[in-house]
């Protein structure tokens, strides 16, 4: 990523004058610049950052990703997201935690954990869903329903939802039987 990506792609992100009309597909083409990330397709006001600089903070996209309006995703732990995956309007994606648990009662003053997340190909966040930084993985053709709040790793095919989120079935992707 270069420092004029970078520059580039902090303007298309916090101006509001490109979610209007014609400047959209400047905004989505600075996307797919910024994060090499061919086929992308983002939505307004979407938030891809690390919230919190570590080591591990880095993030990869592959191709034809889509982003939903309001989403947000924080890399701070790193977080690799695979081929045709949705990340639907208003979802949130964490990568990090503040220790609570022990130490400072004051929680800005106690370390940070980092987490790192695989979204597998074909994968679906749904709506107002959130993924929190103990989840490791989400696999290949998971789906997390809208609003749910996940919290454990999602096997390939599987739907979870609810909060906290929990497996509802598998999916049959074998196609149709003859």
């Amino acid at each position: 990523m270069t420092r004029l990506s970078k520059i580039c792609y902090v303007l298309v992100r916090t101006l509001s004058v490109f979610g209007l009309p014609g400047l959209r597909t400047l905004r989505g083409r600075v996307y797919r610049w910024h994060f090499a990330a061919p086929r992308m397709s983002v939505s307004d006001r979407v938030m891809v950052v690390a919230a919190h600089k570590s080591p591990s903070a880095s993030i990869s996209f592959s191709e034809g990703v889509e982003l939903g309006a309001d989403s947000y995703i924080d890399y701070s732990g790193g977080v690799r997201v695979g081929a045709h995956v949705a990340i639907s309007e208003g979802a949130k994606i964490f990568t990090h935690n503040h220790v609570v648990r022990s130490g400072h009662s004051n929680w800005h003053r106690n370390p940070i954990q980092f987490s790192p997340l695989e979204i597998e190909d074909e994968a679906w966040v749904g709506a107002g869903a959130v993924v929190l930084p103990r989840v490791k993985r989400i696999g290949r053709g998971a789906i997390v329903g809208a609003g749910a709040v996940l919290g454990e790793d999602v096997p390939d095919y599987a739907v979870y939802a609810g909060n906290p989120a929990r497996e509802v079935y598998k999916r049959d992707v074998s196609g149709p039987k003859p």
